[in-house]
């Protein structure tokens, strides 16, 4: 809900909460426009809503935008001042293409932390949601200029107009997220694991110079059995498998690029050479064949979002969905 404190008396001012890269909030306001502070993060969503016949309600950038001008997109945008992310993609929703969305009926379908790239700064945090309905919609309820067209399209037409040059294209992982199924992690998350560190905390990428490990990096060496099992492991889209084997410590723990299984060791800020402990979630990446473990010392109470900030100094650069528990969770 909106507070006093968050009502903007002007209207040509666009007021945001800064976080930090965990998702906590600072307490501090910022004015869309102006340079983010060091350290500070705003809040964005993207609203993709689907009817019951799979199709995507699309629409198209004004003439007058000062980006991507006639540019198809769906509907998206910063979260204002005091809001929550379910509440920024209801009002966007409703500003851009007049349509009163049921809250109950959107999922995130995964967060996106971006720090720098490429010498850029972005500093947000992108919420994408999946709404479902099947009701009207009038560009004559919409309350901004901001979009000229609107059309439910199939996945082939988004496919084509991206290829056409004619779909934003900071919208590309719409053809590896959307419909996909659900990976199963039972299997691997709870368990012990011991591994090395290759990319201590502080250290740089051996081909990318410019990109710090802000955290412990490495791979899993050895993964704790279970009664009557031995673990042969895959990562990836195939997911885990296990075949019969026999208690203890066992071996050849590989991703799904047929390598040593990658893990982030979090909670140990200096630089170590080994790590012990538990597997507490999968960062499953949607554009890429490996998967990622999160490893953390027993007891841990790292919640989502500060494992999100804590990885994405890499994961920045890929589109995935942290994965704590079993399928869907």
């Amino acid at each position: 809900m909106m507070t006093e404190r968050n009502v903007q008396s002007d209207s040509s001012i666009e007021l945001w909460d800064l976080y930090d890269r965990n998702r906590h909030l600072t307490g501090r306001e910022h004015i869309r426009g102006q340079r983010l502070p060091e350290g500070g993060y705003h809040l964005v969503v993207h609203v993709w809503i689907r009817n019951s016949r799979g199709q995507y309600l699309i629409s198209r950038r004004s003439a007058n935008r000062a980006t991507n001008p006639l540019k198809w997109e769906c509907v998206g945008g910063s979260v204002l001042i005091g809001e929550s992310s379910l509440e920024g993609a209801l009002r966007e929703t409703r500003e851009e293409v007049g349509v009163e969305l049921d809250a109950s009926s959107g999922q995130v379908l995964f967060t996106r932390v971006r720090c720098s790239m490429g010498g850029e700064d972005f500093q947000d945090i992108m919420d994408v949601w999946l709404f479902r309905y099947d009701g009207q919609v009038s560009l004559a309820d919409a309350i901004t200029d901001e979009v000229c067209q609107v059309e439910w399209m199939e996945p082939e037409k988004i496919r084509r107009l991206y290829d056409q040059g004619e779909l934003v294209d900071a919208l590309d992982y719409f053809f590896c997220v959307m419909d996909r199924p659900e990976p199963d992690y039972g299997a691997i998350i709870g368990r012990q694991v011991r591994g090395r560190i290759d990319r201590p905390a502080g250290s740089t990428h051996p081909q990318y110079p410019e990109m710090v490990y802000t955290v412990n990096y490495g791979y899993v060496e050895e993964i704790a059995g279970r009664t009557g099992w031995k673990q042969g492991i895959a990562g990836g889209d195939g997911g885990p498998q296990e075949i019969p084997g026999r208690n203890g410590w066992q071996q050849d723990v590989t991703g799904g690029d047929g390598q040593p299984q990658d893990a982030y060791y979090l909670g140990i800020q200096e630089p170590v050479e080994q790590f012990r402990g538990t597997v507490i979630g999968v960062y499953h990446r949607f554009n890429d064949v490996e998967d990622k473990w999160i490893v953390a010392e027993e007891g841990s109470r790292l919640t989502d979002d500060e494992i999100l900030g804590a990885i994405a100094f890499q994961e920045q650069y890929f589109y995935g969905k942290l994965y704590r528990k079993q399928t869907g969770v």
